[in-house]
């Protein structure tokens, strides 16, 4: 056991006392009977401690020898024999075995406790948090019981706190004590003592031992006593009388800040700092009254620890519970969002292929009607299921032509008619041949049909021999009227128009059937044109000319997209629904009408109408002959239509301003005009945003509403774990 010595402030006596008796060597002062001395553990102020062993029952003990040089001694014995003889039922006070008054010097034989001092037990630095609050409520304990039994320690400090071999505390050094209703002062130890203990005329009180537990806890958290500095050790050590020093010491301390070491260190909470402070308030009766409210503060913050984990959970459960469901919310709207786009996609899809369907088939039907005008004026022997209901009415348009025309055509090559047509096509028409006036009746008959069934009217009629060459055109052109164009697709057949200056190839013959041209630019009005051509035969069949007019593809799509809106009227479908119709060339993916052309200049499509061409990927989903293939796109309610998720306009790919509006992202319904003679494909195309804006738009609402539910319930529940907090709070839970 180590000694720590009796407590009371050293004057110059005792000290030479101290300094004697450690010059006494290893020997005990004298030798108790029944004990055997092993060696001894420490030497205080006023007497010395020995391990010993009994000899009866083989159990260690410490002996406590007060040499006989004072009275002092003899008190401070008595004293402390006294107050652990009243607390001998104490399990954290150390218990006295034997005492012997008459021994020279006088002793008494207590419990050996293994451990040693908590001083020792300090000795490598502060103890963790948690078992310096289990040794504070120990000795907590241990003053409750010595206060109980109305005994005051008045000198607890780390040598008189010892630790047994479970490491339980067990005060000790009772030499200082005091009754509760003794009047005398009791000196402590500095650093431990409360300032109004540090005066020869105090009266004992409980709180001078709550001052001390603060004291204690502080030292075992930070490894530094309170208000022990330097500067004041140094102040005390250059003092000469015991009132000096307690003054100095009492100045000090009421003059000092409060010590906040504590704050800093990892684990110290709230509670325990307020509960550190109000052991150490300067002011008495600002102190905590008495150790049993230091160990109701302690236990009441161990039971705040204990139910924190609740607590957290009851806070962060909720928090877990709407985090665990984010995921599941985020991957439900995600799976939802991304079904409702591809339904929004395929409905949209197949109303484009509705739409271009209907159109190809308007197309269709236009470019029917057109050829069937022709071989009425050309009196061609067609059947009538080729024809369809466009060539039942006014079949008699021809009559009047067809013994002139074929005269004419028979004698074309006779320069004399060559000449007579470039002479008299530019005449009023009453002084024409009556050839020409039959023809120019029969064209503004037709005009006047486009004009009833709400169609552009054509920009020229012509009529061209056997050889290529244009005898009669409508409106008539001096350029043209004439001239050899044997090498045009209208005039051949072939689905390419050779340059001028190319040779054009030697079995260069008129069509045979009705033709519908690939499209071509205008010399006049520069735009993109489409002539259908029907060949014109005498009474044998032997094809003596070819009969073509001529029309704007812009026309022809003007007609379609006012088809097109009185379909999707009829049909309730969305008007506001931005599409875009284009037409192209199946084979060669040549888009030869689209809006944007419409807006340009000729010299600028000039350089642009080349690059025109839809893409090789699309086009490899595409047969060669213009047919849609079956199983190369999204699933389709006909087979001669082609849906596509994702379309690259053309137009969007030129570096130029104006095709801005064409780059966005597309979704297309490709349809085949399904008249063979013009392997032509309708597309109608969409921005997706036409789709994927409204989903995206519900889908920000969605996490919008979903966002302000989980602030709102995090605020609910902040607001009432605030109110149960405070609640907790004071009722000290």
């Amino acid at each position: 056991m180590n000694d720590s010595g009796d407590t009371q402030i050293q004057g110059d006596d005792e000290r030479e006392d101290s300094r004697q008796m450690s010059l006494e060597g290893n020997q005990p002062p004298a030798q108790v009977e029944g004990y055997t001395m092993i060696r001894r553990l420490g030497t205080g102020a006023y007497g010395t401690v020995w391990l010993a062993r009994e000899d009866n029952t083989g159990r260690m003990v410490a002996i406590k020898y007060y040499p006989h040089r004072r009275g002092l001694n003899w008190s401070l014995l008595s004293r402390e024999v006294e107050k652990l003889a009243t607390l001998y039922t104490s399990r954290n006070i150390v218990q006295l075995l034997d005492v012997g008054w008459n021994s020279e010097p006088p002793y008494y034989v207590m419990e050996f406790v293994e451990n040693g001092s908590l001083s020792a037990y300090m000795a490598h630095g502060p103890l963790a948090v948690s078992e310096a609050v289990r040794i504070t409520k120990e000795v907590c304990r241990a003053l409750i019981e010595a206060h109980g039994a109305g005994v005051l320690h008045c000198d607890l400090k780390p040598d008189n706190v010892l630790l047994d071999s479970s490491f339980q505390v067990r005060l000790c050094d009772f030499g200082q004590s005091r009754m509760s209703h003794e009047r005398s002062p009791a000196l402590g130890t500095l650093y431990y003592m409360a300032p109004e203990q540090a005066d020869l005329e105090a009266v004992a009180d409980a709180r001078w031992d709550v001052y001390a537990v603060g004291a204690l806890l502080y030292r075992m958290l930070t490894g530094e006593a309170p208000f022990r500095t330097r500067r004041l050790q140094k102040e005390l050590e250059s003092t000469e009388s015991i009132s000096d020093r307690l003054a100095v010491y009492r100045d000090a301390i009421k003059t000092s800040p409060q010590p906040n070491a504590q704050r800093s260190v990892w684990g110290v909470d709230k509670r325990l700092i307020q509960l550190i402070d109000n052991c150490l308030c300067v002011d008495p009766s600002e102190r905590l009254p008495n150790a049993q409210a230091i160990l109701a503060e302690l236990e009441g913050r161990d039971q705040q620890r204990t139910r924190r984990p609740l607590l957290l959970l009851g806070v962060l459960g909720p928090l877990l519970l709407i985090a665990g469901m984010v995921p599941l919310f985020v991957s439900a709207l995600r799976d939802n969002v991304h079904e409702m786009e591809l339904r929004l996609t395929e409905r949209a899809l197949e109303s484009n292929a509705l739409s271009a369907r209907a159109l190809a088939g308007a197309l269709e039907s236009e470019l029917e009607g057109r050829l069937a005008d022709l071989l009425r004026v050309a009196e061609l022997e067609i059947r009538m299921k080729e024809l369809g209901n466009a060539g039942k009415s006014e079949a008699s348009d021809s009559d009047e032509l067809i013994g002139p025309l074929e005269q004419v055509l028979n004698k074309i090559s006779s320069d004399t008619v060559v000449m007579e047509s470039q002479t008299m096509n530019g005449a009023p028409m009453e002084n024409r041949p009556e050839w020409m006036q039959s023809l120019d009746r029969a064209r503004l008959r037709a005009d006047a049909r486009n004009y009833r069934r709400g169609h552009k009217i054509d920009v020229s009629w012509f009529l061209q021999d056997q050889h290529g060459r244009q005898l009669w055109r409508s409106p008539y052109s001096a350029n043209t009227v004439g001239e050899n164009f044997a090498r045009r697709a209208y005039y051949h057949g072939r689905n390419k128009d050779y340059q001028a200056d190319e040779i054009v190839p030697d079995d260069i013959r008129p069509i045979s059937e009705p033709h519908i041209s690939p499209p071509f630019k205008s010399q006049a009005t520069g735009q993109s044109m489409v002539a259908l051509s029907v060949p014109v035969k005498n009474s044998s069949g032997e094809v003596i000319g070819v009969l073509a007019r001529t029309a704007h593809l812009a026309d022809l799509r003007f007609r379609l997209a006012q088809y097109i809106r009185e379909y999707e009227s009829l049909n309730n479908s969305d008007d506001s629904i931005v599409r875009t119709i284009a037409i192209a060339h199946a084979p060669t993916g040549r888009l030869f009408d689209h809006p944007w052309l419409n807006t340009q200049s000729s010299e600028k499509l000039d350089d642009v109408v080349d690059k025109l061409v839809i893409s090789d990927e699309i086009l490899a989903r595409l047969k060669v002959n213009g047919h849609i293939v079956e199983d190369a796109f999204m699933k389709s309610a006909q087979a001669d239509t082609a849906l596509l998720e994702t379309y690259i306009d053309p137009v969007g790919l030129l570096p130029d301003d104006s095709a801005e509006l064409y780059r966005q992202e597309l979704m297309a319904a490709i349809a085949q005009v399904r008249d063979s003679k013009s392997q032509w494909i309708v597309i109608v195309q969409e921005p997706r945003a036409n789709v994927h804006d409204p989903v995206t738009d519900m889908t920000f609402k969605a996490i919008r509403t979903v966002c302000i539910a989980i602030v709102t319930s995090i605020l609910l529940m902040a607001i009432v774990w605030f109110f149960v907090s405070r609640a907790l709070a004071r009722s000290n839970i």
